[in-house]
């Protein structure tokens, strides 16, 4: 894509991607696709070209390495035994990049430990002054930390979950929903803020204290 100027990035993990042309609508002009190792075969599927491959590269065969690199692709090699995730990788080159909107996808599917990991690399400080999301189909999962606030646009029978990630999540606040919240103290483990559902086109979800990954499905999907 060949953008050097950017504040919004993709980033292509290696898990499920059940159609690369529905995921391909969520890629805009100008942003840079930064694919995580294996990542590189969605960005293929989608008839992308990616911007950077981070990673070991033992998933792409050479003809296919040298394909990317003549059509202008930067490779940022790693070892194979490594502390980070190739994914991990892939979002701090973003940040030092300079991105501040950061969508991840392909994060679900295969290994159960890589899936956990993934989303819990939305609880990072290191990116807090950063927007990071992750889309899944029709489905989109954020975090909210320390006195965040989100208003979620869509449509009436959409699905809206809250899980708590910090041992207790304090002063939320649910409004535009079926089953609203006022102050409500939400606690690790617990399942009462699972499968809410919009009233309308807008909702709002407001958090005391505490760290919540917020995630919203629209109605429409089958999955």
């Amino acid at each position: 894509m060949g953008n050097t100027s950017y504040r919004r990035a993709i980033i292509l993990t290696n898990g499920s991607l059940a159609d690369p042309q529905q995921a391909r609508r969520h890629v805009r002009p100008g942003d840079r696709l930064i694919c995580a190792d294996a990542g590189a075969r969605h960005a293929i599927a989608m008839g992308l070209v990616p911007d950077v491959i981070v990673g070991d590269l033992d998933s792409l065969d050479a003809g296919q390495r040298a394909s990317l690199s003549k059509a202008g692709v930067r490779f940022e090699i790693y070892p194979k035994d490594k502390d980070k995730t190739d994914l991990e990788l892939a979002l701090r080159l973003a940040i030092a990049e300079g991105a501040t909107d950061i969508v991840l996808m392909a994060t679900q599917g295969g290994r159960l430990d890589q899936s956990l990991a993934n989303l819990m690399l939305l609880t990072c400080a290191d990116w807090d002054s950063v927007s990071v999301r992750v889309i899944e189909e029709d489905q989109t999962a954020w975090v909210l930390r320390d006195g965040g606030r989100s208003t979620i646009v869509g449509t009436a029978g959409d699905t809206l979950s809250l899980v708590p990630l910090s041992s207790t999540v304090t002063g939320v606040c649910l409004s535009g929903v079926v089953w609203p919240l006022n102050d409500a103290t939400l606690y690790r483990g617990s399942t009462l803020t699972i499968s809410n559902c919009l009233a309308g086109p807008e909702a709002t979800v407001e958090i005391g204290a505490g760290i919540v990954l917020v995630v919203h499905r629209a109605a429409h999907s089958t999955s």
